[in-house]
């Protein structure tokens, strides 16, 4: 276990009731909002740097004085710096100007604290006014102090959270900002050894292995239905964003353009797109024939492809695009009650499909939007796990992965964590 993590934060923080209105100057700390701007239901900040056990014990009011623990849950009311200390060691809030705000407060290593309370800016403001009137400085002040050169993995991972739009992104890239990464990277760095270079190896190829999708957590999954005209891609769309995003008509050539639609299924982003049906292109116009190319291009950039067909009245069915080794897909039969009843299974899906489904009725949609968030969840780390959020973390990891000799490991992971950058 790294250092990071083996540090006893209930040892700097006293049980102790110490006068916070000493006029001891306190240590330089800094403090970053990590949700993004504007109002919201809960926002996130962190303070850390020396000071930062100062500050929190001079403006926060926990519910009960147990000592703090690393990744303990602690609430309270942040009261600010209008406090006094009674006979009984009981602190109290005696601010005159503002009431006291409710707050949770999470200690974490390397003097570091979370700080969630109310998203509305009025709160936010006051307890950024607070720690700066405790002498912390915002890390995006101008002229500011200088950033840890060992933090450079946390704010890469903070200006990846404050763009993701679901918990279970945000989740993955909060493990980050708590160290999930660093404290992986730091380990090796002290532990690594000729005899474990191959083991080594095996865990860059399983951060690698996932880094296509992690360094994309900010952005939506591409989803992009695709197939013949007249197939039901619209009505699929629709259903599955619930609304009507696409026209849909019984005529060939429907949807000319790309038109996307944004959701979120199993906790991950999704912007589905319906594309035009793709036909021959000697019996289409030339708008359409556009349309086609778009569809082409769409599907090329699609993490997830929907290849959608339906049953023919002759029997079979539709043309199906042929399967990629390079791409994800998930093969759906669309229309199913249009299956032919002298089929000797009725009902019966056929093996060379994944889903079978009726837009119109809702049959099969949820089979559909659960696999849908199996295919695109599979690469996602487990809770906990280190994640490269970046290009530069997935290139550095990329050499590490041939690296042969503890020595260069070494130096690799120095680059990981930040110790070129200042």
């Amino acid at each position: 276990m790294s250092s990071y993590k083996n540090y006893e934060l209930e040892k700097s923080i006293s049980s102790k009731i110490v006068n916070p209105l000493s006029d001891a100057p306190m240590p330089v700390a800094s403090f970053t909002r990590l949700t993004g701007l504007g109002r919201s239901a809960i926002a996130v900040l962190t303070l850390q740097g020396e000071g930062a056990e100062s500050i929190i014990r001079r403006c926060f009011q926990p519910a009960n004085h147990v000592p703090f623990k690393e990744g303990q849950i602690r609430y309270g009311l942040w009261i600010g710096t209008g406090r006094e200390v009674t006979g009984d060691s009981e602190i109290q809030a005696q601010s005159t100007e503002q009431p006291a705000e409710s707050v949770v407060i999470t200690p974490l290593a390397d003097q570091t604290f979370e700080i969630h309370c109310h998203g509305g800016p009025a709160a936010i403001a006051r307890i950024e006014a607070d720690m700066r009137s405790c002498h912390a400085i915002s890390a995006s002040d101008p002229g500011g102090s200088k950033p840890s050169e060992h933090l450079l993995l946390i704010r890469e991972a903070e200006t990846v959270l404050v763009k993701c739009t679901t918990p279970r992104t945000a989740g993955i890239v909060m493990d980050q900002v708590r160290g999930a990464l660093l404290d992986w990277a730091k380990e090796w760095r002290t532990s690594v050894t000729p005899a474990k270079v191959p083991e080594f190896r095996t865990e860059v190829e399983a951060l690698l292995s996932t880094a296509a999708t992690t360094v994309r957590l900010s952005e939506p999954f591409r989803v992009v239905l695709t197939g013949p005209p007249n197939v039901g891609k619209s009505s699929l769309l629709n259903a599955l964003v619930g609304f009507d995003r696409s026209i849909t008509l019984n005529m060939a050539g429907t949807t000319r353009d790309v038109l996307h639609a944004n959701t979120v299924i199993a906790g991950l982003p999704i912007q589905f797109s319906d594309t035009a049906g793709i036909r021959d292109h000697a019996a289409v116009e030339t708008i359409e024939r556009e349309g086609i190319r778009q569809a082409q291009l769409a599907a090329g950039n699609a993490d997830l492809l929907l290849l959608v067909c339906e049953p023919l009245p002759e029997g079979g069915f539709s043309k199906m695009a042929p399967p990629s080794a390079e791409m994800q897909q998930l093969r759906v039969l669309n229309k199913i009650d249009q299956q032919l009843q002298a089929s000797t299974q009725p009902g019966h899906l056929d093996n060379q499909f994944d889903v079978g489904t009726n837009a119109l009725t809702g049959e099969g949609l949820a089979e559909l939007m659960v696999t849908i968030g199996e295919r695109l969840g599979k690469n996602l780390p487990e809770a906990g796990q280190p994640a490269l959020l970046n290009e530069r973390q997935w290139k550095i990891m990329n050499q590490s992965s041939h690296a042969d000799s503890p020595e260069q490991i070494f130096e690799l992971l120095g680059h990981l964590i930040g110790h070129n950058h200042g």
